[in-house]
C-alpha cells in the first residue's frame, strides 16, 4: 500500500486518510450498540413477541423500506401493512433460534453491509407464492422510486434476494457518503442513521438463520431429471361427458305412477324443497318473470335457429301446463332470475328497450306471443297474477316432483350410458358412432310449434302505445328450420380435446382431486388411442376419457437446460424449506404473539377519488 502512494503523490495518503476516517467515523458512531432502546410505563407496540415490544417506528420503517415509491394501491392490493409486520414478527423469532444456535453479527459485518450500500427487509417466507410477490413488487417499488435498475430490480428478484442495493456513494467519486447515506437512511426509513444501524443488525442476523436454513438443501441429478421430465412430458387426451342435466332431460323415463311413488318414498326432501320454491315461484303482483337463451357474440343464423328452437321448446312445456318458474329454473341462461323461477321485478325502466316494451305491454297472466330479441339473446315473458295463486302452487308441485324423480336418476342413467360408450370405443369403434348410438334412441319427434321472433320497437318506443303496437304484430323469421332435441342439445355427449398437460396438471375442468390422478396416470401409462376403463366421475358428468397423444421428454433437452432448470428448482426447494421452518416456529409461538390490529389496517378507498398512485405518508 505504501508503494501505491508514493507512486501517486501526496494528494492519494490525504485522500487514503479521508476514507479510513470516514469508516471509523461510521463504526464507532453508528455501531449496533451504540444507543438501547428503553422502554416507557406506558410502551405502545404494534406487536409482542415473546414479551418483547415491536415499536410502531420499526414497524413504520419496515413498512416503508417495502415500499419505497409510497403506492398504496399497491399496499392495499398486497395488504403490505400486515405483511411488514409479519416479517418483523418473522425476525423475532429467527433471531431467537439464531441466538440459540449461537449465530451472531459482528460490527464488522454490519459496516460492511452498509458501507457496500445493501439495506435489509424482513420479508415473511411462510408463504412462498405470497413471498415472491412480495418481493417482486417490493423491487419494482425501488425501480419505480429511482432507487435501482430494472435489470437490477430483475436480477434480485430472481435470486430470492433481500439485500437492497441503495446507492450510499458520490456518484463523482463513486465512494461511500456519509451524508448521501444519512439522506437516503431518513428518506428509507425515516429514522436516525443509529437507530436504522440496530434495526439492519438484526436484519442482518436474521438473514444469516435464514441461510442456515436454506443453504444445506441440494438438488441431485437425479431428482432434477425426476422433475423435469413430470414438468415437460406432456399428454392430449379426447374426453366425453354424458351431462346428468342431459341424462335427466331425455334419457330418464318418466312416469307419473314412478314420481307418485318416489314422492311418497321422500316426502319429507320433497316438502322442504316445495317450501323453498314456493316463496320464489307464487305470483307477485305487478312481476316479471322471462326465461334467456343466450347467444354468442355475432351468432350466426344457424346458431339464432338453435336458441329460438330451445326457447320454443320451454314456451310448449308451459304451454303443456308446467310451471313457468320452474321451466325457467331449468332452462333460462339467465342464473340470477333463473334461481328466482325467472322473476326480474315489477321495475322494467332499467331493461333494454326491446325487453321493456314487451315487458310493459303484458296484462297480469299473458305471456308474450314470441321471442323477444336483444342483444343477450332470445327472452320469453310473462308477468305474474296472484288471482291464480293456487293453480301455479298446483303446477309447482306437479313440476318440481318431476325434476326431482328425473335428477335422483339421472346419475345412475348416466354413468350406464357413459359404460355403454366406454365399451364401444375400447372395441374399436370410432367416438363419433359410439356418441350417435347412445344418442338416437332418446330423440322422439316432438310437436313444436316455433316461436316467431318478435319485431324490434322503434328506438324511441316508451309509451303504451308504442308498446302496444310491439306486442301486437308477430314478425315472421326467416331463420332456417331447427330442432332442440337430444342431439342437439349444447348438453349432449360430444367428444372435446384437452389441452396439452403434464403429469402435475388438470386434464379437463371439473375433475376432483382423486379422478385428476386416475386420469393423469392413464394419460402418461397407456398407448395413443387407449380408453381408460370405467368412466371416471366429476360432480356433473360420467366421463369417458381416450388418449390422443403423449410425447416425453429427452435427457437431451433436459441436458440442454440442466443448469437454469436446477437453479430453479434449488430456488424452490429452499423456498419450501425456509417456509416449513418458519411456519414452524410461527406455531411453537403462537400464544406469544400478539398484535394491534390497527397498525395492520389499510387506508380505505374514498369511492374511487383517489389516484392510482396515491401517497402513503402515515409512517
Amino acid at each position: 500500500m505504501l508503494s501505491f502512494f508514493r507512486q501517486r503523490g501526496l494528494s492519494n495518503i490525504l485522500y487514503g486518510a479521508i476514507i479510513v476516517a470516514t469508516i471509523l467515523t461510521f463504526v464507532i458512531t453508528f455501531r449496533p450498540n451504540a444507543t438501547s432502546k428503553t422502554a416507557s410505563l406506558n410502551e405502545t407496540c404494534a406487536a409482542r413477541v415473546r414479551g418483547r415490544c415491536i415499536d410502531p417506528k420499526d414497524f413504520g420503517s419496515a413498512y416503508r423500506i417495502m415500499m419505497p415509491s409510497r403506492s398504496a394501491q399497491v399496499s392495499r392490493k398486497l395488504n403490505l401493512k400486515k405483511v411488514a409486520l409479519d416479517g418483523l414478527i418473522e425476525r423475532e423469532l429467527l433471531d431467537d433460534e439464531a441466538k440459540r444456535l449461537g449465530i451472531g453479527v459482528t460490527d464488522k459485518e454490519v459496516t460492511d453491509q452498509l458501507y457496500a450500500g445493501y439495506v435489509r427487509v424482513s420479508v415473511p417466507a411462510a408463504e412462498p407464492r405470497i413471498a415472491q410477490s412480495i418481493l417482486y413488487e417490493m423491487y419494482q417499488s425501488y425501480a419505480r422510486a429511482g432507487l435501482v435498475s430494472q435489470e437490477v430490480a430483475q436480477a434480485h428478484f430472481n435470486d430470492r434476494d433481500t439485500a437492497i442495493p441503495v446507492e450510499f456513494r458520490d456518484p463523482k467519486t463513486k465512494l461511500f457518503d456519509m451524508k448521501i447515506y444519512e439522506r437516503q437512511v431518513r428518506n428509507l426509513s425515516n429514522r436516525s442513521t443509529t437507530e436504522f444501524r440496530e434495526e439492519q443488525a438484526r436484519e442482518l442476523q436474521a438473514s444469516k438463520m435464514r441461510d442456515v436454513v436454506r443453504d444445506p438443501i441440494r438438488v441431485s441429478e437425479g431428482e432434477a431429471w425426476d422433475e423435469y421430465e413430470r414438468r415437460y412430458s406432456t399428454a392430449t387426451v379426447t374426453w366425453i361427458g354424458v351431462e346428468e342435466s342431459w341424462a335427466a332431460r331425455w334419457a330418464v323415463d318418466v312416469r307419473q305412477t314412478d314420481v307418485d311413488s318416489w314422492v311418497k318414498d321422500h316426502q319429507a326432501e320433497f316438502d322442504k324443497a316445495f317450501e323453498e320454491h314456493k316463496k320464489d315461484d307464487e305470483p307477485k303482483a305487478g312481476h316479471i318473470r322471462h326465461i334467456l337463451v343466450k347467444l354468442p357474440y355475432g351468432a350466426t343464423d344457424d346458431e339464432k335457429a338453435g336458441a329460438v328452437a330451445k326457447l320454443s321448446w320451454a314456451a310448449a312445456r308451459i304451454k303443456a301446463g308446467e310451471s313457468f318458474a320452474e321451466v325457467a329454473r331449468e332452462v333460462s341462461d339467465d342464473p340470477g332470475s333463473a334461481r328466482m323461477g325467472g322473476d326480474v321485478g315489477d321495475k322494467t325502466a332499467a331493461f333494454v328497450v326491446p325487453f321493456k316494451v314487451a315487458a310493459d305491454a303484458l296484462k297480469p297472466g299473458e305471456v308474450t306471443p314470441g321471442a323477444v330479441e336483444t342483444q343477450f339473446g332470445y327472452h320469453y315473458l310473462t308477468r305474474d297474477d296472484p288471482t291464480k295463486t293456487a293453480d301455479i302452487d298446483a303446477q309447482v308441485k306437479r313440476s318440481l316432483a318431476r325434476s326431482l324423480y328425473a335428477k335422483s336418476k339421472a346419475t345412475e342413467e348416466a354413468q350406464f350410458l357413459a359404460k355403454k360408450i366406454d365399451d364401444a370405443m375400447r372395441t374399436g369403434k370410432p367416438a363419433e358412432d359410439a356418441i350417435k348410438d347412445v344418442v338416437a334412441p332418446f330423440v322422439r319427434a316432438q310437436k313444436v310449434e316455433p316461436l316467431k321472433v318478435m319485431p324490434a320497437p322503434p328506438e324511441a318506443a316508451g309509451d303504451a302505445g308504442a308498446a302496444d303496437a310491439g306486442q301486437a304484430t308477430v314478425e315472421k323469421t326467416a331463420l332456417p328450420a331447427a330442432s332442440f332435441d337430444a342431439s342437439t342439445d349444447s348438453e349432449r355427449p360430444k367428444t372435446q380435446t384437452s389441452t396439452a398437460f403434464n403429469r402435475g396438471g388438470d386434464p379437463f375442468p371439473g375433475l376432483p382431486p382423486d379422478e385428476t390422478a386416475t386420469v393423469v396416470r392413464f394419460a402418461f401409462g397407456a398407448k395413443d388411442g387407449e380408453v381408460l376403463d370405467p368412466p371416471v366421475r366429476t360432480p356433473t358428468a360420467w366421463v369417458v376419457v381416450e388418449l390422443k397423444t403423449r410425447k416425453l421428454s429427452t435427457r437431451e433437452e433436459f441436458d440442454k437446460d440442466r443448469d437454469t432448470f436446477e437453479q430453479e428448482l434449488l430456488r424452490a426447494k429452499r423456498d419450501e424449506a425456509l417456509a416449513l421452518f418458519v411456519r414452524r416456529l410461527r406455531e411453537q409461538a403462537k400464544d406469544d404473539i400478539k398484535v394491534d390490529e390497527s397498525y395492520i389496517q389499510e387506508a380505505k378507498v374514498d369511492g374511487g377519488a383517489g389516484s392510482a398512485n396515491e401517497d402513503e405518508d402515515e409512517y
